[in-house]
């Protein structure tokens, strides 16, 4: 080369790039024996992915047997471990397609994946995998399947996410210095890399796959087991739903085979009380003083630490009745019955069964339906006696007599946009159908019809009336509202509604001031 002080010969500038243009060459050049190592290794490899595929699928075979013998048990792993099959074979054969089109693409259309021409080709790998875009679908797709796979691995198996994470790593690389290139993660293993280190690359990355479904599929059907409650003593038991039996009445029980574990006893905590500090053979005992009448309902937590360490939380529910020796009679909507609609009531009797109890009532019928019964009164104001018998060895008893009173339906307060009177914008008002009879603050949801009213105003001094037989505004009364001035009053009287008794009501006037 040249002296700095010295202008370059055209010789020497020609001397000077040959020796670049040979470093280059030297710099690329990739011997037979590094690509014939590189085809050993990718053979190796797909040995190694075959492998795995014939354990994978053996896996899946235990699977299927322990699905067929407990399916309850089995069913949610198996469909996690299909999902794990499914996407690890979409992805090797993404890497497949892959391998196939970087070889076609150098060696031509009569390409062979066993004997490949183009190995040390270095132009082809980046143009596909790099400038095409294709390493990184690849990148993403490993990504999307590493995602899935941790999703079923529980965050204590930090052992496992540990390995699955350095496995399966797509992580860009770090700049060594502030100047370093900006480089991705696929240009880190497809740049400058020769065609056959490429396949081999990719091939590895499908033995990585083909042993992350080993691994997940081995841990979804070990956990099956894992969280099964080993148990160390069988004992018979006896359920009754009731002990208390009267003569004449079929004593029921169930009689089954219970499995405990003596070796630990699970934490009870019932709601409001606190733990069970009392246990007999691993079974907590729970007693409560019966101070007062009625149905009492309790329940609780039970915690049991399961062989993998985990606490199981189990809730529970259940209830007994305390009564003394007498009759229940509820209305059940509230104390009184309303003539005209229909009044449920609720009757029993302890000690009895619901088909050994009836009843019957004055001033109107009681019909049974199911295990409540249905209050029909008749007159109003007049109080209605519910007579409940029960049926003893000798036939059937009167048991109490329970007075009710008899109510009509209440009237409905006639509305406009929900407003029972008082101001009113004019155009809420234009834009209202009619007028609604609605029900304030009564039990019983029920409907009653608007059959007429007349609205009336004052116009220059004299009163303008103008009628609707229903509960439609008339087109008249429409174009009044829109003649109506601020602060002129607006009365919609005469009202009639029909309820469901069939009887009409007037109701009260309703006075508006327009806004």
């Amino acid at each position: 080369m040249g002296a700095t002080n010295c202008k370059e010969t055209p010789r020497q500038k020609m001397i000077g790039m040959m020796y670049l243009f040979l470093t280059a060459m030297l710099a690329i050049n990739v011997s037979n024996e590094v690509l014939n190592a590189f085809t050993i290794i990718d053979n190796g490899l797909a040995k190694t992915i075959q492998t795995f595929e014939e354990k994978n699928e053996n896996k899946y075979k235990d699977f299927l047997i322990a699905l067929e013998a407990n399916p309850a048990k089995v069913q949610e792993a198996w469909d996690n471990a299909n999902k794990i099959k499914s996407e690890s074979n979409k992805l090797s054969n993404l890497i497949d397609s892959l391998k196939h089109r970087i070889v076609k693409t150098a060696d031509g259309p009569e390409y062979d994946m066993n004997n490949i021409e183009s190995r040390d080709n270095l132009d082809v790998p980046p143009e596909i995998m790099i400038i095409g875009g294709q390493g990184k679908v690849l990148r993403e797709a490993i990504e999307s399947y590493r995602d899935l796979v941790l999703s079923h691995v529980a965050g204590k198996d930090s052992t496992l996410r540990k390995a699955i994470m350095k496995t399966l790593n797509t992580e860009k690389p770090k700049k060594m210095t502030k100047g370093d290139p900006n480089y991705s993660w696929e240009s880190l293993q497809f740049s400058h890399t020769p065609l056959i280190g490429a396949v081999t690359l990719l091939s590895k990355i499908q033995t990585d796959i083909r042993s992350t479904e080993s691994d997940i599929v081995s841990y979804l059907f070990n956990q099956i087991e894992a969280e099964s409650f080993k148990f160390n003593k069988l004992r018979a038991e006896v359920f009754s739903p009731s002990n208390y039996i009267l003569k004449g009445d079929t004593y029921e029980a169930q009689v089954f085979l219970a499995a405990i574990d003596t070796t630990q006893n699970p934490k009870i905590v019932i709601d409001r009380e606190g733990a069970i500090k009392t246990f007999k053979d691993g079974r907590g005992v729970y007693t409560a003083k019966a101070d007062k009448v009625g149905e009492v309902t309790w329940g609780g937590v039970i915690t049991y630490t399961s062989p993998s360490g985990i606490d199981k939380k189990y809730d529970f529910k259940s209830s007994y009745i305390v009564a003394e020796p007498n009759v229940v009679v509820s209305a059940t909507k509230m104390n009184v019955f309303y003539v005209g609609v229909d009044n449920p009531v609720s009757i029993s009797a302890p000690g009895f069964a619901s088909d050994r109890v009836r009843a019957t009532m004055t001033n109107g019928s009681l019909i049974k339906k199911g295990d409540a019964y249905i209050a029909q009164p008749k007159i109003a104001f007049k109080n209605a006696k519910v007579q409940v018998e029960a049926q003893f060895e000798d036939g059937w008893r009167p048991l109490r007599t329970v007075d009710f009173r008899v109510k009509p339906i209440p009237d409905p307060i006639a509305k406009v946009a929900g407003l029972g009177g008082g101001k009113i914008k004019k155009n809420l008002l234009l834009v209202q159908t009619g007028v609604d009879a609605v029900m304030d603050n009564f039990d019983f949801d029920l409907k009653f019809k608007i059959t007429g009213f007349t609205v009336s105003t004052i116009v220059k001094g004299f009163t303008v009336d103008q009628e609707s037989r229903s509960d439609v505004f008339t087109k008249e009364q429409i174009d009044m509202f829109r003649n109506l001035k601020r602060s002129q009053k607006l009365y919609i009287e005469d009202i009639r509604a029909v309820g469901p008794d069939g009887v009409t009501r007037d109701l009260p006037t309703i006075s508006f001031r327009i806004e």
